[in-house]
């Protein structure tokens, strides 16, 4: 099969042909149709401590049509045919990132316990947005009740623009964006947000003209360094601190500044079956729609110089792969 494989840093993902996945007895394999590129993809491609290792097939954000179930899977909850997304996870590996080959690819095999069906009002275009849909909805049910509350999120990506999409959706009083890139600006817009901050000026005091009000909850989506501090030293008393971006440099912050205002700092990553379902449920209804963020959907042999493009800043916010 045709896969864009990774090499090592520096290099261009290449597009070539591998083994198609083998099957355990308890695993299903998936014709690839669309597959979103992640920013933990972006990171993986970069040295470091999350770097993965050569031959690496990326992706993790799929969906596609079941071509084979595995023997022990004869309860027919899944046929040949079926629609479906999954979870990035088979026992302890993930999908994607190097452990198991990913959905850069025209087959992935998947887990039978994290197989989610698609049904007939979603189409495998918007099932790809689901996981990333996942992680922001796990972000904000971390954090706990937030109707009511004053959110501040700390960037415009994907992940981003997913949590303010939840918070939103769950009561918030007010969701404010802050960010600089002018393209995430309009991105968040066409989503309906108004309130905006920038991140090279005065956060707090642009956050509190804005709302009459302190940032109770602060989504922090970016990571880098120097950010948690920044949340720290404008969080209201017993604030909350969410931790979503990936930081994989050294940071300081200093604990004292916390621990004065008795702050809660929180760290969320992933998601589990109940995110998905509940995902696929309110976009199949309407109440939520992720589609906006979808700036460009390329073909697998398009990935190379896409996800080249992505390593520096642009006008990019989801790209999709089809493989249809």
């Amino acid at each position: 099969m045709k896969a864009a494989v990774f090499h090592q840093p520096g290099q261009p993902l290449s597009i070539q042909d591998i083994p198609k996945p083998t099957i355990s007895s308890r695993e299903m394999l998936v014709k690839v149709s669309h597959c979103g590129i992640c920013g933990t993809d972006i990171h993986a491609s970069k040295e470091g401590p999350f770097m993965a290792p050569p031959e690496t097939v990326f992706g993790h954000e799929f969906t596609g049509e079941i071509v084979s179930i595995g023997d022990d899977l004869v309860d027919g909850t899944f046929s040949v045919g079926d629609r479906i997304t999954s979870l990035p996870f088979i026992e302890d590996k993930t999908i994607g990132l190097g452990a198991i080959s990913g959905a850069y690819s025209e087959y992935v095999k998947v887990g039978y316990d994290l197989v989610v069906k698609l049904p007939e009002g979603l189409s495998n275009h918007d099932g790809a947005l689901v996981e990333p849909l996942a992680v922001g909805l796990h972000s904000v049910k971390m954090a706990g009740e937030i109707r009511e509350k004053s959110v501040l999120i700390i960037g415009a990506g994907p992940i981003g623009l997913t949590c303010a999409l939840w918070a939103r959706f769950f009561g918030a009083k007010h969701v404010v964006i802050s960010e600089m890139a002018p393209a995430r600006l309009a991105m968040a817009e066409t989503f309906g947000f108004t309130h905006f901050v920038d991140p090279k000026g005065d956060v707090g005091a642009q956050f509190s003209a804005l709302t009459d009000s302190t940032p109770e909850v602060q989504f922090e989506c970016v990571g880098a360094p120097g950010i948690m501090q920044s949340c720290i030293e404008r969080a209201p008393k017993q604030g909350l601190i969410m931790g979503i971006g990936v930081c994989d440099h050294p940071d300081t912050i200093i604990p004292l500044m916390a621990f004065g205002k008795e702050l809660r700092i929180q760290w969320a990553v992933g998601y589990d079956k109940t995110d998905f379902e509940f995902c696929i449920e309110m976009m199949e209804q309407g109440r939520i729609d992720p589609r906006p963020m979808v700036t460009d959907v390329i073909s697998l042999e398009e990935v190379p110089s896409a996800f080249e493009a992505l390593k520096t800043p642009s006008d990019q916010c989801k790209v999709l792969i089809s493989l249809d």
